[in-house]
């Protein structure tokens, strides 16, 4: 009777081991389209053989846990690869938005405004005494300075916009940094109580992937199923808290830095990365060459300008063309706006003379700029070109960045995404088997019974 009984157990324990390899399965299929969410297999184990007179006798089966299927290797892999994906799209959407600015090359752009000012001023050399002429410098000059000053107003703006975005990157930073201190905090608890962690983990793992977004982060673990994580060297997340973080705005930029601002923190990489990046460094050059040009024009033109003669009288003399010192104040100079006698034409005051009109008009060719080898047309197409590459580069950049994303997130998905197919597959192994064991439980029973009867 013994050894019926043996069998009973065995085939018990069969059907608990299948039933909850089923739940799994069952939960597994529940959870196909839930984000974070890793694939789980139930771990079967043989329980210990028994000796039955000179013959070891196994004993069955027993679910002896859960387990969630991850590949740390592979989790790394792409969260590298989305800092770097997420950096270099944000590089690209901002050059984007500066090169729409730009709006280069159009009729209403800076280079058709200044070929337009300097063509005014040498038709204004062949008609030195014409009001019409003069009337189209003013006119060609004041667009040429509304030209710069909503060039500068507009990626100055923009700069400002990304500078109220990266605040608000860096308060997500803090909100989860903050739940996956949380999270770490109730895996080693939940672990140390015995209980199953995998939810706990995965929702974890979402919040550590979206953080991968935003910047460079490196992952280690910690005892009792706790993750450190660090930006740039420096612990932000841990099983014993958060460092919060703060964005502080400068004279040379935006430097991110622990709350209490005791640490500076090397935010690399991410849209955070992208955005600091483009914040401190790229759209500054860009607005230093257009101030740049603004000023030599500026400049230039005053020196011939201030030295030449109107066609009043007596001619004026004296008066700039331009005032302001770069391309956020640049301006017609009041005298030449209230009144268009005051433009200088002539360089000794004489009537008819023109050498001050052609003399400006010829500043469109003088190598003013880059030690004297580059025109003042030349050097903002320069920045023109600059701003285009810059997009083209970091589009190629993104592209090829998310080809690599998208075949590491496939392979990542392939160890731990859920497949219906393979759950189906699996559900209907732990059917058969539990039918099986049904099975065995009915032999024995009907064992039993014609033991009984030979009994009576």
């Amino acid at each position: 009777m013994a050894g019926l009984t043996d069998i009973m157990e065995t085939a018990l324990r069969g059907l608990a081991s299948q039933r909850i390899a089923m739940d799994v399965a069952g939960n597994n299929i529940t959870n196909a389209t839930t984000p974070g969410y890793s694939r789980q297999r139930v771990e079967l184990t043989p329980t210990p053989a028994l000796q039955q007179g000179s013959v070891m006798v196994g004993t069955g089966v027993e679910a002896t846990g859960v387990q969630r299927i991850r590949d740390q290797f592979l989790d790394q892999q792409v969260r590298s690869t989305s800092d770097a994906l997420n950096y270099a799209q944000s590089q690209q959407t901002i050059f984007s938005q500066i090169e729409s600015i730009v709006n280069e090359p159009s009729d209403s752009g800076i280079s058709a405004n200044l070929d337009s000012f300097f063509n005014a001023f040498q038709a204004l050399s062949l008609h030195p005494e014409d009001s019409t002429a003069r009337y189209t410098v003013q006119q060609q000059g004041k667009l040429v300075a509304q030209s710069f000053n909503q060039l500068h107003n507009g990626i100055d703006q923009l700069h400002t916009d990304i500078g109220t975005d990266i605040q608000a990157k860096v308060t997500r930073v803090n909100q989860l940094t903050s739940e996956i201190a949380d999270l770490n905090g109730k895996i080693v608890a939940a672990g140390a109580g015995g209980l199953d962690t995998s939810v706990l983990k995965d929702q974890r793992d979402l919040h550590v992937e979206e953080l991968s977004t935003l910047a460079k982060i490196n992952v280690s673990d910690e005892a009792g199923g706790s993750e450190v994580v660090m930006i740039g060297g420096t612990v932000i997340a841990s099983r014993s808290g958060s460092m919060q973080l703060q964005a502080v705005k400068s004279s040379t930029g935006i430097d991110i830095y622990s709350a209490d601002q005791s640490q500076k923190v090397n935010v690399k990489s991410g849209q955070l990365g992208g955005e600091l990046d483009a914040y401190n460094t790229t759209i500054p050059g860009y607005l230093t060459q257009l101030d740049t040009t603004a000023k030599t024009l500026i400049d230039r033109v005053n020196q011939i300008h201030s030295a030449a003669y109107g066609s009043g009288t007596p001619p004026s003399t004296g008066n700039n063309f331009f005032s302001g010192t770069d391309a956020s104040s640049i301006a017609l100079d009041s005298h030449v706006a209230s009144d268009i006698t005051n433009i200088a034409v002539s360089g000794n005051g004489s009537i008819g003379d023109n050498s001050a009109a052609l003399a400006i008009s010829g500043v469109r060719d003088e190598k003013l700029l880059n030690n004297g080898s580059t025109s003042i047309g030349d050097y903002y197409n320069g920045l023109v070109n600059q701003i285009g590459t810059d997009v083209k580069q970091s589009g190629d950049v993104a592209t090829t960045q998310n080809l690599l994303y998208t075949q590491l997130s496939g392979q990542r998905d392939a160890v731990s995404g859920v497949s219906i197919d393979e759950e189906m597959t699996m559900m209907l192994q732990y059917q058969r088997v539990f039918d099986a064991s049904s099975r065995i439980i009915n032999s024995v029973d009907q064992m039993y019974q014609t033991l009984i009867t030979m009994v009576s």
